[in-house]
Order: structure tokens, then C-alpha cells, then sequence
């Protein structure tokens, strides 16, 4: 079996299959696109909420991370130690957030390959592609036409004499899922961003206002069905970060978010409260000549803190 049917057989033709059933309930390949697009997100879920999170730690962590590579520069032992042991002391993963890309790049892939492959098979085609994974499944494709992969929703497309499996002759969606990726990657940027000399972090935060452009001048020549899938997973992941991160950066182009709160909020607002009561106790347990107060408090606090380790 060649590279190419163990592809096929692993994603592409298992995605087809989805977009097959879809379409058979809803009649518009649009809509089964976007049905698709939901589930692979909704099974996903957690795997990118663990991302946002990871992400979010990593750049609290930012100016922490700035003074280990100023005190260790010189010492990469001693620098790869340091940082691991900040990371468990902050619970935070630094390949917490590369997983999901994993599985978002071979699924945009896979994608990009279904809609290139579909209007190549007829129904009798199609039905023996969803035979494959689900035999108890019988479409409603005539086995003598091919599929329709028009999207009825989007008459810019239609007016041009095209489907999904064809480039938008406007660029309207690649234009749009460029916008819709840098507002979820400003809403990804912390609202107060720490000050940091590190050039990877300065290198990301360019990333976020050039990579949209990129997308829209070196991919406005995907077939359109796949800039549905994109537009539809970054509205995912933007409701996702809403409710896990807040706005981030985005009051700073759009002001009237900021006096807009989020689900987000009270989550970061008892953290900030924790660890501000937490800096108090501390303080209160140091007498003024530098040393710890003796006190059942302090006592009793050192005792949690050594069963806590």
C-alpha cells in the first residue's frame, strides 16, 4: 500500500465519509461542512482548552523566564533546569500547547485533499467510501451523478458558476478567515502583556499580525469549502477563548470591550486575589529583621507548605 492510500484511508476518505452523511440530512454541502467542522471541534474540546491555558501560562511566566536567561545565559544546564523547575512550580506545560496543532494541520490537510478528490467520484464511488467505515450506512446519492458541493448559502459562489471545490473568485472567505484568525490570535495576547526581552516571544507576537495576511495572499486559491472549514474552527476556538481567556487584546482595537465582561474574568480575578493574599501572608510571616516569625501561623503555614511539597 502506497504513502497515498494509507493517507486516504487513515483521514481523507474517514472525513469524506462525514461530509457525505452530513450533506445527506442537510442537502447543502456548505452546511455539512460546517456540521463536520462542529464535531471535530466539540471532540477536540478539551484537548484545546488544555492549549489555550498552556499558552495563557507561558506568557505570565514571560518575564520570570526573561530573568533565568539574563542570571543563565551563559550556563544552558543550569538555564533548561531552572525553567523546568519554574514550569512545575507553575503548573504549566511548555509543550502543552503544540498538541492541538498536530492535529489541526493533517485535518486542514486532509480537507484540502477531500474537496480536490469528491467531484471525482460518482454516487457509486461515494457509497463504497462510506462502506468502508460505516457498512450499515446507505447515502442518498444517485450512483450515476456526482455529489453536489455547492453551498446554497453563499450566492457570490453560485453567480461565478461554482462550488465548494473550486477558489472563491471574490476572495470574500479567505479575506474573512484572515480576519477572524488575528482577532483569535489578539484575543490569545494577555490584556497586560509582560515586558520581555525574549525575541521568540517578540518573533510570536509579530507572527500575529503577519500570518493572517500571509493566508489570505499565499492560500486565496483553496478550494472555498476548505475556507468554510477555517471560518468555522476559528469561530470555535474565538467562543472558546471568550470563555477560558477573556478578550485579551482586543479592547485595544475595539475599546468598547473592555468595559465588557467575560466568563473569563472571574477566574483571572480570583487567581490575581489568591496570589495577592498569599504575598501578604508571606510578608506577615517575616519579621522586620528579615527572619520568620515563630508563630503557630507561621508555623502551621510551613507545616501545610512541607506536606503541600
Amino acid at each position: 500500500m502506497s504513502p497515498v492510500d494509507i493517507w486516504n484511508d487513515v483521514l481523507v476518505y474517514p472525513l469524506l465519509t462525514l461530509l457525505i452523511i452530513a450533506y445527506d440530512f442537510v442537502h447543502d454541502f456548505g452546511f455539512a461542512v460546517v456540521i463536520v467542522t462542529v464535531l471535530i471541534r466539540l471532540a477536540l474540546y478539551p484537548l484545546y482548552v488544555r492549549q489555550i491555558r498552556s499558552s495563557r501560562g507561558l506568557q505570565e511566566l514571560a518575564p520570570a523566564l526573561n530573568d533565568i536567561k539574563k542570571k543563565y545565559g551563559s550556563d544552558r544546564a543550569k538555564l533548561n533546569e531552572e525553567q523546568m523547575k519554574l514550569y512545575r512550580e507553575r503548573g504549566v506545560n511548555p509543550a502543552g500547547g503544540c498538541l492541538p496543532m498536530l492535529v489541526f494541520l493533517p485535518v486542514l490537510i486532509a480537507m484540502y485533499s477531500a474537496f480536490q478528490q469528491a467531484p471525482k467520484f460518482d454516487g457509486a464511488a461515494l457509497q463504497e467510501i462510506v462502506h468502508r467505515y460505516l457498512p450499515f450506512i446507505q447515502v442518498g446519492i444517485p450512483l450515476d451523478s456526482k455529489i453536489d458541493m455547492t453551498a446554497h448559502w453563499l450566492p457570490w459562489i453560485q453567480a461565478a458558476g461554482r462550488d465548494l471545490s473550486q477558489s472563491d473568485p471574490y476572495f470574500i472567505l479567505p479575506v474573512l478567515s484572515g480576519a477572524l484568525q488575528l482577532v483569535a490570535s489578539v484575543m490569545a495576547m494577555p490584556r497586560n502583556p509582560p515586558k520581555t526581552d525574549d525575541p521568540t516571544q517578540r518573533t510570536m507576537q509579530s507572527m500575529t499580525y503577519t500570518f493572517p495576511l500571509l493566508t489570505i495572499v499565499f492560500f486565496n486559491s483553496f478550494p472555498a469549502g476548505v475556507f468554510i472549514y477555517y471560518i468555522t474552527t476559528t469561530l470555535f476556538q474565538i467562543v472558546q477563548q471568550y470563555f477560558v481567556m477573556g478578550w485579551g487584546q482586543l479592547p485595544r482595537w475595539l475599546p468598547f470591550l473592555a468595559g465588557v465582561p467575560t466568563p473569563a474574568d472571574h477566574e483571572m480575578q480570583r487567581r490575581e486575589q489568591a496570589a495577592v493574599k498569599e504575598a501578604e501572608a508571606d510578608m506577615e510571616a517575616v519579621t522586620p529583621g528579615g527572619q520568620r516569625r515563630e508563630s503557630n501561623n507561621g508555623g502551621g503555614r510551613r507545616r501545610r507548605r512541607g506536606r503541600k511539597r
